[in-house]
């Protein structure tokens, strides 16, 4: 079985979840930091054993991965062992576009980058990694994921259900000082709905990196974004860099619930021509 070590931002956990279901459905054993890892692990120790154990290395790269320590970490286990022509290989994914690291500048990426086509660069994942995909989908298998929601609603469904979120008001009652020695204060922005936890992942993604000198802390609290500043900043700044965050929240949401989407009707073409196939080759004995 061919197992391939998932290495991306947790940041980017909404992308990483739907492409190890997929990876799984191929009969692959797909490492997941959050499926594998236990409480008094030793981080280190752990996915060092991990990628030495791994035949690749599928790294995902985001303005949120290039930023992480931890996914450097990784990827430069992954290429010590094959620059020293371990059977490891290390495959890139690309679903922002960002700067790619200079290491991995020479290898063909997969480009997830457009939300309409998640069937092209899977394909040529897929080819990477060895397999040759069939013509009908196998039934995903589910990955192994703790602290994954559960819901029976469908990516189509999600789609079609969902209305941008979008800022309300500013919640002046709930405005507190955290501390009493410093003129910054927590200031709520109601939202029109309560975000779901993708859109959260998000949506801090985007909080990610300062646009201005001016940038304070921004967070997600039911359905409140709660901004860290002097109330007099809000205006000049604050408020127009939260409608920015939340409508580029909104679209990115939206290519991900393509995806699932995508990933879901392959799964519905797959189970209607099993369907037939039995009803053809079943339906006219006579018992």
């Amino acid at each position: 079985m061919i197992s391939v070590f998932l290495s991306h931002s947790s940041k980017d956990k909404f992308f990483a979840r739907k492409l190890a279901e997929t990876l799984v459905s191929y009969d692959m054993k797909v490492w997941l930091d959050e499926a594998e890892l236990k409480v008094g692990d030793s981080l280190i120790g752990k996915i060092s054993a991990a990628i030495d154990q791994a035949d690749f290395v599928a790294v995902i790269l985001s303005h949120n991965s290039v930023q992480s320590a931890w996914v450097t970490k990784e990827l430069h286990l992954a290429m010590n062992q094959e620059i020293e022509g371990r059977r490891i290989k290390v495959l890139p994914i690309l679903i922002d576009r960002c700067e790619i690291p200079d290491f991995l500048t020479d290898k063909v990426y997969a480009d997830f980058t457009n939300p309409d086509d998640f069937d092209g660069p899977l394909s040529r994942l897929l080819h990477a990694l060895g397999i040759s995909r069939p013509t009908s989908t196998p039934v995903p298998a589910p990955v192994p994921v703790s602290n994954a929601r559960t819901t029976d609603v469908t990516g189509a469904d999600s789609l079609e259900a969902f209305d941008d979120i979008c800022i309300v008001r500013v919640d002046m009652d709930r405005a507190y000082r955290p501390d009493p020695e410093k003129l910054l204060y927590h200031i709520y922005f109601r939202l029109s709905a309560h975000p779901p936890q993708e859109w959260v992942q998000i949506f801090e993604a985007e909080r990610q990196f300062p646009r201005h000198t001016m940038w304070r802390h921004a967070w997600i609290e039911g359905d409140y974004v709660v901004v860290h500043c002097v109330p007099e900043e809000v205006k000049q700044y604050h408020l127009n860099d939260i409608k920015v965050d939340v409508a580029n929240s909104n679209a990115k949401y939206r290519q991900y619930l393509k995806r699932v989407a995508s990933v879901e009707n392959r799964e519905v073409q797959w189970r209607k021509k099993m369907e037939q196939d039995l009803s053809d080759a079943l339906g006219g004995i006579d018992l």
